[in-house]
């Protein structure tokens, strides 16, 4: 085996990893949130930490109902070019 494969499977398990801490650390926030929920708050204290589970809202422009008014929007579309990794 290669020098470049054993780091690539080295890559790939650490990306497993990440995927279950990331599994795990959504489990736990989860717990926390029901937590709030069940006492009724939004924000606690408990101990040092401040946590906090509110409302948020987001605007976001209706790109279908824009082209569907106003017809094409190529005129005001942003390009961009970047570079994204893979390993498969």
């Amino acid at each position: 085996m290669t020098n470049l494969e054993s780091r690539i499977r080295e890559y790939r398990e650490y990306a497993r990893m990440i995927e279950e801490l990331a599994a795990l650390k959504e489990a736990i926030a989860d717990e926390l949130k029901a937590a709030m929920s069940a006492a009724g708050e939004s924000k606690m204290i408990v101990g040092e930490y401040k946590l906090s589970y509110t409302d948020c809202t987001r605007r976001d422009l209706d790109k279908k109902r824009l082209e569907a008014d106003l017809g094409d929007l190529s005129d005001y579309t942003k390009v961009t070019t970047y570079k994204r990794f893979q390993v498969a």
